[in-house]
């Protein structure tokens, strides 16, 4: 290995771990946010200072880490695909998708089953067998893309009932926190299959990963534990906010194999 690559190496990581620390500056921002300074109908109180600060550091996170992308990661820099400890890692968001499913069947077992509740149904089991397949199938695969697409279009099904949720206020910082997690995950599922083939964009691969532990962290853990603590007065998105939290998990197990050079072996490159 020769020093500049050894100097890229050690770039990569130090900004994959200020990304982190980022990330979950701004969930614990959010965190705080609700437990100190919410009003049960959606709304922080008005001209508090930690909730304007840590959304701030939410806004400010995403630009660092689309110029970090660009001026720090070469565009000749090799993407991993998921092999060792990473594919069985995938098993989680994989499970999480099951429990949806389960927890969602009484929707459409139903005289008059909701109908956009079944599509979502259907999508949640071809995600899981996207992630299922990180770990089963030997990539690339057929099976992965068409399945990642599943998944995909899955998050936008999400995003939807999200939106028609009308129990929640339509500018609610919320709601708006659950659709950015949707379009960070949708970010770094796209990332991923364009890994599998040899396709990754190095400098668009690690924006998508930075933006989706960011977007993902800040929508699911402060939310969960919100949740837990009886903060909202309305809630319905806890199994979505569980598969956007082991999605997380599964995106930082991701990152740091990628940049700490862990046991997957790098196979694929692309110039950005």
């Amino acid at each position: 290995m020769t020093p500049s690559t050894n100097s890229d190496k050690s770039r990569a990581l130090v900004f994959s771990l200020v990304a982190l620390a980022l990330s979950g500056l701004a969930a614990a921002g959010r965190l705080f946010s609700l437990l100190f300074f919410y009003d049960r109908i959606g709304y922080y109180q008005s001209g508090a200072f930690l909730p304007i600060a840590s959304n701030t550091l939410y806004a400010a996170s995403v630009v660092f880490f689309g110029v970090a992308a660009i001026f720090l990661i070469k565009p000749s820099k090799v993407i991993a695909t998921p092999t060792g400890s990473t594919r069985y890692v995938s098993l989680v968001p994989a499970l999480a998708l099951a429990v949806y499913v389960v927890s969602s069947l009484g929707r459409i077992v139903t005289p008059e089953p909701d109908t956009i509740s079944t599509i979502s149904i259907i999508l949640a089991v071809i995600g899981a067998v996207f992630f299922a397949s990180l770990a089963f199938c030997r990539q690339p695969s057929v099976i992965t893309v068409l399945t990642g697409i599943g998944a995909i279009f899955w998050l936008a099904i999400a995003w939807l009932r999200s939106y028609r949720d009308f129990t929640i206020p339509m500018n609610s910082p919320d709601k708006l926190f659950f659709h950015l997690g949707c379009l960070g995950a949708t970010l770094f599922i796209f990332s991923e299959i364009r890994a599998m083939y040899g396709l990754p964009r190095p400098r668009f691969y690690y924006f998508s990963i930075y933006t989706a532990i960011l977007t993902l962290a800040v929508s699911s853990i402060p939310s969960l534990i919100g949740n837990a603590c009886n903060i909202f007065a309305s809630y319905s998105l806890q199994f979505e906010d569980i598969f956007f939290l082991s999605l997380f998990f599964y995106a930082v197990v991701r990152l740091l194999t990628i940049v700490s050079g862990g046991t997957d072996e790098a196979v694929s490159q692309d110039k950005n």
